[in-house]
């Protein structure tokens, strides 16, 4: 069984959105496969930094999607991204710079709690202004196909 699960409770009304979403999850499960495997620390750079680029990618669409359809909480959602980006980025380095015990066990219940939230809660609010609305749509398709999760 996998580590982290996507399910349609996930699901926030713009397929785009959503595949982006099942490509972090799978991230995380890769994540999470490699440090159980105790895989070479090269796999591990190769998974954060398709982690790092697959959250940039889907959180500049998720925020066009957003603007698109007038949701009048962006700022702060865009500065829930922000907070995460520099999180992501201060684990990364923790977690090559430091030989902490258990800081990979840390790093996945932090991402498996962050984007539970940040979904199931944030997310969640703007679907009402997404869901069937076709500027959204169309502004998640700007950025092309939805995310998948390349191999490492």
């Amino acid at each position: 069984m996998a580590f982290y699960q996507w399910t349609e409770s996930m699901s926030v009304g713009v397929d785009l959105l959503d595949s982006d979403h099942k490509a972090l999850v799978g991230l995380i499960n890769r994540l999470h496969a490699a440090l159980e495997n105790r895989e070479d620390p090269s796999v591990m750079d190769r998974v954060f930094e398709n982690l790092t680029l697959y959250v940039e990618r889907h959180f500049d669409r998720e925020e066009q999607v957003m603007k698109a359809c007038g949701y009048p909480e962006l700022p702060h959602h865009e500065g829930e991204h922000r907070r995460f980006r520099e999180d992501m980025k201060a684990m990364r380095e923790r977690y090559f710079n430091s030989k902490e015990d258990g800081l990979g066990d840390d790093l996945l219940l932090y991402l498996k709690n962050w984007l539970n939230h940040h979904i199931l809660i944030m997310d969640m609010a703007y679907k009402p202004f997404a869901q069937g609305n076709d500027l959204a749509e169309r502004a998640a398709k700007e950025f092309g196909a939805g995310l998948s999760e390349r191999q490492t």
